[in-house]
Order: C-alpha cells, then structure tokens, then sequence
C-alpha cells in the first residue's frame, strides 16, 4: 500500500511539473520605448505582464507595452499598415480581430482574452501572431535609406519587404497555401558582422563560407530564405525567381546566419 501511494505522489508531482513547463508560452513584448524582453509570456494582471527570462520573472506595466509577438520576427512595413491606431490582433492566417488583450490565462497554448466591441472573444496563442496596442518610438527604422555603421542600407524599394541582416525573420505579411507558387525579386547587398569583406547577397556569402549554427547549415551563410508559421521548417530561397509553397501559413523571410547583432544592411523583397 505504501508502494502505491509513493507512485501516486510520484505521478501527480510529474503531472504538476508537466503543466508548469506545458504553460510557458515563448513571447517577445516590444516596449513603447523599443526595447523587446523575449521570455516565457506568464500571465496579465494587476502588476501588469509577467514574463519569465532566464528563469526569473520580471512584471512591466500594461501601459509600456506596445506589441505582444509571438513569432519572433520584427514587423514590416505590411504588417503596421494593418494597425491604425487602435489595438488589433493579427491571426497567424493574416486576419486581423479589432480589439484589446484583456486577460491571459490556460496552459499551453495559452487562453488569450480579447475585449471587442461586441463582447469578449477567447483565442489561442498558436493562433495569434501578434497583438499590436500602440506604435513603438523606434517602428519602421529598418527599412529606411542612408549608411549603417558604415554599410549602405538598400533603398526601399515600393511594395517590397524590407529583410534587415539584423533580425533572424521578418513577416512578410502574406499568408500562402500549400502548393501555391510564390515569385520573389530580391535587390541588396548585407554585411556579415565587422569584417568589411564579409557580403553577402540573396544567394548567401561571397566568400562561399557557412555559418555552423544556423537554421540552414548546409546554405551559405547570408542567404535569404523564409518559413511558413512560426513554427515552420527553414527553406532556401536565395535568388530563385519562384518556389512551390511547402505549407499553408504566414510567410516569413530570413537571414540564414547564427549571429545578427553586427549585421548591416537588407534585403529588399517583392514577394507575389
């Protein structure tokens, strides 16, 4: 009988610890000032947000967040068209739900709250792709012209995403089917960390090197390539003119590197 109760213990204390990590929700909260806190998105009360970072909590007020993102990828110049001012939640398929994020609770994916206009709605984290409630100090920098650190930018071109060497994956703000064939027309130049021959096009480095812990190993290191949902495997694009969607989502495209925070310049991508 002893034996028994032991492995009952033993089985709701596992059970308990499974729903503790099962309830941790990877999240990036962009801060009006700029500043994004990337953690494990806990909850939404009176203290404001609680996230959990390295392993420890930290709470920011309500009101300093402007974006709650869980994909992991800056916003383009598509995705902020979308939000004009009032808070709105972009759904992983590209549409959009007008309204406020209002409490979060459930385990994995989390329950999210959102209050419209007629009445609360409950969504689920793997659903959502971001929620935007204001407009950061520092939104829509990557894509303008000029120099960075010395590396010219590409200029904008219109109706083109702008892909920063700075950023693993920026959304392209344009959900895909499976099968569906996607073109893509890529301009720009990046520049791979300090070294001022280190370049790279859409096709990856000129100097035919790799970077070992990238998403892609095995494609050069610089080269453009795209995902489909937060979650989706890696692709190559580089400079081929079309692909065959391999899945159904929102397309995001990337940098495939293993180090972004000396990376300069971008890629301008008409995507149709």
């Amino acid at each position: 009988m002893r034996k028994r109760s032991i492995l009952s213990a033993f089985c709701v204390a596992a059970m308990l610890v499974t729903g503790v990590v099962s309830a941790q929700v990877g999240a990036t909260l962009v801060l009006r000032s700029g500043e994004r806190v990337s953690g494990q998105l806990v909850d939404l009360g009176g203290v404001g947000y609680t996230i959990r970072v390295n392993g420890a909590e930290r709470n920011i007020p309500q009101n300093d967040v402007a974006v709650v993102d869980f994909t992991g990828a800056a916003m383009s110049d598509a995705d902020w068209a979308k939000f004009t001012g009032s808070p709105i939640v972009v759904l992983q398929n590209g549409d959009t739900v007008s309204g406020a994020l209002s409490d979060i609770g459930g385990t994995s994916p989390l329950r999210l709250t959102i209050r419209t206009s007629g009445g609360d709605r409950d969504l689920s984290s793997n659903e959502v792709a971001r929620i935007i409630m204001a407009k950061p100090d520092n939104a829509g920098t990557t894509g303008s012209t000029g120099t960075n650190a010395g590396f010219p930018s590409t200029p904008a071109v219109p109706g083109a995403v702008t892909v920063s060497a700075s950023q693993p994956w920026t959304s392209s703000g344009l959900s895909v089917r499976r099968g569906q064939r996607i073109t893509f027309v890529t301009t720009g130049e990046i520049r791979l960390g300090d070294d001022a021959d280190d370049i790279a096009n859409a096709d990856g480095s000129k100097k035919a090197r790799f970077a070992p812990n990238a998403p892609m190993r095995d494609v050069l290191a610089g080269a453009l390539i795209g995902r489909i949902g937060v979650n989706g495997q890696p692709f190559a694009i580089g400079n081929q003119p079309s692909i065959t969607a391999p899945a159904t989502g929102l397309l995001f495209l990337g940098i495939n590197d293993d180090g972004f925070g000396d990376n300069q310049g971008n890629f301008q991508v008409i995507v149709r």
